[in-house]
């Protein structure tokens, strides 16, 4: 068995985020003295759910048809963008699959699940993979284990007791997985921070893409925004800025507004690192924009659900005046204890690193 630690997390889905928080825990590890691969497997849910040119969403045929030859052209676009990201800055394994994903207990001191939603009822399908049901007891680790929800459905509470009761180490991102671990399973476990959070604005300095533009805001959303588009559009006419708003597909049309295609993530990086200001409802998009000390606002309540891990995160480091909601509407240019944060943030790199460095 190999002195080494693999990671199981969604390293290369279609999303900035999860690639980046996979870049962000191996290389944190790096720091720990701590030899590690991210695990290349294969999730069959999240390849036919996301990236496929032809994806079944809902029970309609014609609809799902309708929306794969709509969303085709920036699927095939973040595909390629992840898989570049993934060949120039992860070092991973060979590839596994559902079938064979047993075979890698044998080159691996330990293995962590996370962080992202590898944990959640529904993201990919409950995938017992992300669970390390694959491994032996005295391998299994999680850290930063995103569940997204604050219950778990109850058709699946015993399964999910069982698949994580023999882990040696409980690790989770929000308070409220850390309670339903305890409630489903009688384990206390640790709540730290996203591993992009772990890299300070230095190390992502690393592979950040510096491209300069003219001032600009920049807009990104995960899902369908309430306020936010509007909020930023109200921002650039005040303050004369034009709109960087990555979304290949163009919601609304405004002549301030510059749609950007995918770009890879370290351009990602780049883009809210070199912006005047950020508007988000991305929780990732969130965290740089803690890491870099931008002036920003995040919409937690969007047109589908609430983003907690954004909403969580940001009452921790007494940033719940930037929450963009129904009822509130922030002043973006209010200056915040910017010392206080990182401070906040060292504290909560210290804890991980201690955790973490349990595994060697």
């Amino acid at each position: 068995m190999k002195n080494k630690v693999g990671i199981l997390t969604f390293h290369k889905a279609i999303s900035y985020g999860a690639v980046l928080q996979a870049y962000a825990l191996q290389n944190f590890l790096y720091e720990l003295g701590i030899d590690n691969e991210i695990i290349d497997y294969k999730c069959e849910y999240m390849i036919n759910r996301y990236q496929k040119t032809f994806r079944r969403t809902s029970k309609n045929p014609l609809k799902d048809f309708l929306w794969s030859i709509k969303t085709a052209p920036g699927v095939k676009a973040g595909k390629k963008n992840t898989e570049a990201f993934a060949d120039k800055f992860f070092k991973m394994s060979k590839p596994y699959t559902k079938d064979t994903i047993a075979e890698a207990k044998d080159d691996y001191k330990a293995f962590i699940t996370g962080s992202d939603q590898v944990w959640s009822p529904t993201c990919v399908g409950f995938d017992p993979a992300y669970f390390l049901t694959f491994a032996r007891p005295e391998q299994k680790y999680s850290y930063a284990a995103s569940i997204a929800v604050k219950k778990y459905p109850e058709n699946l509470k015993a399964e999910f007791a069982n698949r994580i009761s023999d882990f040696q180490g409980y690790s989770v991102r929000e308070k409220s997985g850390a309670q339903i671990v305890r409630e489903l399973t009688g384990k206390t476990a640790c709540v730290n921070i996203d591993p992009t959070l772990l890299l300070n604005s230095q190390s992502w300095d690393r592979i950040a893409a510096d491209e300069k533009r003219e001032p600009y805001i920049f807009l990104f959303n995960v899902l369908k925004p309430n306020k936010l588009i509007e909020y930023t559009i109200s921002l650039a006419e005040k303050k004369g800025l034009k709109i960087l708003y990555l979304n290949n597909r163009q919601p609304v049309k405004h002549e301030l507004i510059e749609y950007l295609n995918p770009v890879t993530a370290d351009k990602f990086i780049g883009l809210i690192k070199n912006a005047e200001y950020v508007c988000t409802n991305s929780f990732h998009g969130n965290a740089f924009s803690v890491i870099y000390g931008k002036k920003f606002v995040v919409e937690t309540e969007t047109a589908a659900s609430t983003n907690i891990r954004s909403q969580e995160l940001l009452e921790y480091l007494g940033l719940g005046d930037r929450i963009l909601s129904s009822t509130h509407t922030p002043d973006i240019d209010a200056e915040y204890d910017l010392d206080s944060v990182q401070k906040l943030l060292d504290e909560e790199r210290k804890k991980s690193a201690e955790y973490l460095s349990a595994l060697v």
